[in-house]
């Protein structure tokens, strides 16, 4: 009969699997990840993961649950810094960026096509949940503070969008040396809000 393990130990063995299967995710694909793989990597016997998830699709929902809610510290600790909103918003930006090439893994495995449906894993909603909130709500104090007329949730989900697109095409090597990653973003904010103005 298998030891009993502490919460503790529960947890930091999670976290382990769910690491392998967010590194496998990226490097392999999706669609090779497997209980098999993830317990070989880790020395183990494919039958001892299932103490600790039903399966591969629940290893990779907690993996996406448990980056997104890495970057929505990320964005929180931004959020309650000081300066006005102009310099809150950089700090938003600057937060999800350096989140984005510290952790591509994990910004890589939260964006991949292939997604679970949410409504299976209630913690990978949530932390989707939060994270959404967290790229929408700084922008409601750009509209009222910084006289912007669009809709804060849509004017979020366009810097968002576009961010998001020049990421990918920086890590994907597609965006040349000139113009920069940052002079692209700067232009495509300054539109966005000049745009909106």
């Amino acid at each position: 009969m298998p030891a009993l393990l502490t919460d503790e130990q529960i947890a930091r063995t999670r976290e382990k699997i769910v690491s392998e299967a967010e590194h496998q995710a990226v490097a392999l694909g999706l669609e090779r990840v497997s209980m098999h793989s993830i317990a070989k990597a880790l020395g183990w016997s494919a039958t001892a993961l299932y103490r600790y998830f039903g399966n591969k699709e629940a290893i990779l929902a907690a993996a996406r649950a448990a980056a997104l809610d890495r970057l929505s510290g990320k964005l929180e600790t931004a959020t309650a810094g000081e300066g006005d909103i102009w310099a809150l918003s950089r700090a938003v930006g600057d937060a999800y960026v350096e989140f984005a090439f510290n952790n591509p893994d994990s910004y890589r495995l939260i964006f991949a096509l292939s997604q679970p449906d949410v409504s299976l894993y209630p913690d990978l909603a949530r932390a989707l949940s939060r994270a959404r909130g967290n790229m929408t709500h700084y922008v409601e104090r750009m509209v009222e503070e910084g006289g912007l007329a669009a809709d804060p949730i849509s004017l979020g989900h366009l810097f968002w969008a576009g961010l998001h697109g020049l990421i990918t095409l920086q890590m994907s090597g597609q965006l040349g040396a000139e113009p920069s990653f940052e002079t692209l973003r700067h232009e495509m904010v300054r539109a966005l809000v000049r745009g909106t103005g």
